[in-house]
């Protein structure tokens, strides 16, 4: 946890380092047309001077910089730096040309984002053609060698740290323990726990968001420049660590003790907690950003990973990673994205969130206070399975025939009877349905186990 915070600061600092270092360029510097555009995420964009000598010297920086990297970080981090030369047809700076194709503003950011992928598969270029033996030649492996526990870089320049818990020792790059003492002094100021002390002897969720459609709109959906700006500032400022609102929403009391904002920043939210806190926290991350950004069409994609307290965070991270994925790719009444992945099931925010909310807690509330068993619990979830693996639609006779003699064996409790009848008739006449309520079942057999852990 230490080491990933840790890192999240680095990248983010580093990030505003070479951003600074592009504005301190002396011909960027006191020139009238430079502006800081965006930086934030590990990202940023910026106007500069077109000429000759920034470009070389934006080079220059460029060079410096993966030669840095590549020295402190062995392959394990790159940068990429494109520009577009342009010009702006009128004073409100609503329409451009570039290379010669006069269009709006979005064919900009259009070009330099098709120039900046291309860059992306072709990382180190220029030092795989200066310093090709740093890159092929033999490592020699001996006792001066070792591997970083982080990376798993092999090398001599390892330095050695000692476990807290059992003494054991360790080595890790010296680039690595920066990133530690760094996470370490977060630690001290923020008071954040261990990932067992999150999970609390139940389960720990890794959290994963990102913003959806951000390249669209900012290729189709600005008219100006400076609406570029003020929507980027906006962005910025919900992600602030210190006063933005995503931090607000973290510092809740429901929050606050039971997960921990690993990073956060540009377009991504990166959260380690309780599996029901942080499921919860990214239901009200997205409501809040959707209604604080209120442009259509921009909101957040996300997926949780829940695991063990003692699983290793590396590999919850890319399940993490793997369900973002699904949600980016989920499509819901003809519109992708916009979606949650948790509990291996994939929804819309847009009402299906919302209904298995709903069920999992009448699950939840007539198991407590009215005596269902939970045996429903367990059929829910096998007639969603049947659902999605059947060819036929036997399983819902079924369904239907297990209902009706549930209902007749729980004929005196009303509470239990309507809610049985609303499923059979209304809500499970629908294929998808048996999806959503089965997974509105397994959150709620989840949610029962947790409050009986913490009990």
């Amino acid at each position: 946890m230490v080491s990933l915070k840790g890192r999240s600061a680095f990248l983010k600092e580093y990030t505003q380092k070479v951003c600074e270092r592009i504005l301190n360029i002396p011909e960027v510097k006191t020139s009238q047309e430079t502006d800081n555009i965006y930086c934030s995420g590990g990202k940023f964009y910026l106007q500069v001077p077109d000429s000759d000598i920034v470009r070389d010297r934006i080079d220059e920086v460029y060079c410096e910089v993966s030669k840095e990297l590549w020295k402190e970080h062995n392959g394990q981090l790159s940068i990429n730096i494109a520009y577009v030369s342009f010009e702006y047809t009128n004073n409100k700076r609503e329409r451009v040309i570039v290379d010669g194709n006069e269009d709006t503003i979005g064919l900009l950011w259009k070009v330099l984002t098709e120039k900046f992928q291309n860059l992306k598969n072709q990382k180190f270029r220029d030092l795989l053609i200066d310093k090709y033996n740093d890159f092929f030649e033999v490592k020699k492996i001996g006792d001066k060698q070792k591997v970083c526990a982080i990376t798993g870089v092999e090398s001599e320049d390892c330095v050695k740290l000692v476990k807290d818990t059992d003494g054991d020792e360790i080595w890790i790059l010296p680039s690595v323990k920066e990133q530690v003492q760094l996470g370490q002094q977060l630690r001290d100021k923020y008071h954040f726990k261990t990932l067992e002390e999150y999970a609390k002897g139940s389960y720990l969720g890794v959290l994963r968001m990102d913003v959806d459609g951000l390249g669209k709109v900012f290729i189709d959906g600005f008219p100006s420049m400076d609406e570029y700006k003020s929507f980027s500032r906006k962005l910025d400022a919900f992600f602030d660590a210190e006063k933005g609102s995503l931090y607000q929403i973290k510092k809740q009391d429901k929050y606050k003790d039971d997960m921990n904002i690993v990073y956060a920043g540009g377009d991504d939210i990166f959260a380690i907690g309780r599996w029901d806190v942080v499921i919860d926290f990214a239901a009200e991350v997205r409501n809040e950003f959707v209604e604080y950004i209120g442009k259509e069409g921009v909101s957040l994609s996300g997926g949780v990973a829940i695991v063990g307290g003692k699983f290793p965070i590396a590999k919850s991270a890319e399940l993490a990673g793997e369900a973002e994925d699904k949600a980016k790719s989920y499509e819901y009444k003809d519109k992708k994205k916009n979606a949650f992945c948790f509990l291996g099931e994939t929804v819309s925010w847009d009402e299906e969130f919302d209904y298995v909310l709903k069920y999992k807690k009448q699950f939840v509330s007539l198991i407590n206070e009215y005596g269902l068993s939970r045996g429903i619990l367990h059929k829910m979830m096998t007639y969603s399975e049947k659902a999605k693996e059947s060819n036929s639609i036997s399983f819902m006779w079924h369904t239907v025939y297990y209902l009706t003699r549930f209902i007749e064996s729980n004929s005196k409790k009303m509470e239990i009877v309507s809610f049985c009848k609303d499923l059979r008739d209304k809500q499970l006449v629908k294929i998808n349905n048996f999806r959503l309520i089965g997974l509105a079942a397994r959150w709620a057999e989840l949610d029962l186990r947790n409050k009986k852990i913490n009990n």
